[in-house]
């Protein structure tokens, strides 16, 4: 079930009225219930999946937590488990191709007339967001091995592996907030809520209006890179660039602001990225839940900061060649991370360096250092985005060269005049920036607005009306999937 899809909006304010009808002691069976037939809805026979993760999951925690000598070897059991699925399901298409591909590779080279050994072709469908919730289960198990408490009640803990607000796209959730928030009596709050709309209706715009009608501007580039022209590779590549943003970030806010709607909250996973002036600011603000599992659960445990310069910069790269492998079962997303590490490898030695020269360290607090900083990420961006969109190497070395060698053809920037990219992007822009201004303002004459605006449900329900006929007008003809739909 897509947050995006007519289904899902009829789904949730069934499930999200009847939440808050019921007593509050079945409000939590509810949301399980409610979480499996989301999940259900696609492949139901994957529903005994996540449930058997589920069961192994809660017993390896309490496991840790009673033991004594033997936690370690239960928690690389938990883990060797988690791990096994996933990559069971996510790579074992991409083992055996590549293993194929190899032994083609070495035939061809050794033989006179090699015979091509065709690649047996597994019939496994990836599960929807496993790679989500089967890092969460590593964390949890890693954190109870740390000494945090296990979780006792078992519907609790299934809520929080299948918790449909977050199940499929993420925030990838810490067990700790979220069970704290479950122990407590949650309470129907009118701010929650508002918030909550505010937040779907948000992501329906970025997802639906942005992010799709880019992806119809973006595919006709990368779908047809012989005769773009050098005009049409650079909207391509950037389109791209900010397809995914607003793909991702506005799912994301459907499903964090679907539940505030239940009274939960979900970490926020962006930050404005693209106003980073680096690499490794980026990854602060981009994908924040991932960015911070990988470190806490990757790149500390192999050594993290500590150590020599040598052992630093190989645990960087390594986990965002891994974290580059989490994203996709192919060699490009491999190469990917590769860049991203290599990347934030050069951007840590360029800071270093700088730290170092007072000359230049005087020069960082300036607007015009932020800026030409902000404009290198950006451009780095651009051709990391290649690397993740394009079907292979070959092709992303042809985008790479249509961007700098000089050609005519226009047939994208056509595409992109005559979408609704333009208008939808300025309108977002534009929306922005009052708000940001409105918020930065202390006159009163605002603040009475604001305080009007709050208590007007007329007010906001004929926003809200308003914006849905926007939603529904801009958008494209046919849905588009989630590109982590099934990551």
């Amino acid at each position: 079930m897509l947050f995006n899809s007519f289904t899902y909006l009829v789904y949730l304010p069934i499930v999200v009225s009847l939440y808050w009808v019921l007593p509050s002691r079945f409000r939590t069976t509810l949301l399980l219930v409610a979480s499996y037939v989301f999940y259900m809805n696609w492949i139901p026979a994957y529903g005994a999946l996540i449930l058997v993760l589920t069961i192994v999951n809660y017993f390896v925690g309490l496991g840790i937590a009673r033991s004594e000598q033997g936690k370690k070897a239960i928690l690389l059991g938990g883990l060797i488990f988690n791990l096994s699925c996933l990559c069971f399901f996510k790579y074992a298409n991409f083992v055996v191709d590549s293993a194929i591909a190899s032994i083609n590779a070495v035939l061809h080279l050794t033989a006179a007339n090699p015979t091509v050994i065709s690649s047996p072709a597994l019939k496994i469908i990836l599960p929807l967001g496993i790679s989500f919730f089967t890092f969460e289960f590593i964390h949890y198990i890693t954190d109870v091995y740390r000494g945090s408490k296990p979780v006792r009640n078992f519907r609790d803990f299934a809520l929080f592996a299948a918790f449909f607000p977050s199940q499929i796209a993420g925030p990838i959730k810490r067990f700790q907030d979220f069970m704290h928030q479950l122990e407590e009596k949650i309470e129907f709050r009118a701010d929650n809520f508002r918030d909550g709309l505010y937040l779907i209706f948000q992501g329906l715009f970025k997802k639906i209006v942005l992010g799709d009608n880019m992806g119809r501007v973006v595919g006709t580039g990368f779908d047809h890179i012989a005769q773009l022209g050098t005009l049409d590779a650079w909207i391509a590549v950037a389109g791209f660039t900010f397809q995914i943003f607003f793909d991702f970030s506005g799912y994301t806010d459907i499903g964090r602001g679907s539940a505030l709607l239940f009274g939960y909250k979900v970490p926020e996973n962006f930050n404005w990225p693209f106003l980073a002036a680096n690499l490794t600011e980026f990854w602060r603000r981009w994908h924040m839940s991932l960015s911070t599992w990988l470190r806490d659960y990757l790149f500390i445990p192999m050594g993290g900061s500590r150590g020599s310069a040598w052992k630093v910069r190989r645990n960087i790269f390594l986990t965002m060649v891994l974290g580059g492998l989490w994203h996709g079962a192919a060699w490009h997303y491999v190469i990917w991370g590769a860049f991203h590490g290599a990347g934030l490898l050069v951007s840590k030695e360029w800071q270093d360096f700088v730290t170092a020269r007072a000359r230049l360290a005087k020069l960082r607090p300036q607007a015009i250092w932020h800026w030409a900083g902000v404009a290198c990420t950006i451009f780095f961006l651009f051709i990391a985005g290649i690397l993740f969109r394009a079907d292979g190497m070959p092709q992303a070395v042809q985008m790479v060269a249509k961007m700098f060698v000089p050609a005519d053809s226009t047939s994208v920037v056509q595409e992109l005049l005559s979408s609704t990219v333009p208008l939808s992007l300025t309108l977002y822009c534009s929306f922005l920036f009052l708000k940001s201004m409105v918020e930065k303002s202390g006159s009163h004459l605002v603040h009475q607005v604001q305080a009007w605006w709050l208590q007007s449900i007329p007010a906001q329900a004929f926003a809200y009306a308003s914006l849905a006929i926007v939603i529904l007008g801009f958008a494209p003809l046919q849905v588009a999937p989630f590109i982590y739909f099934q990551f």
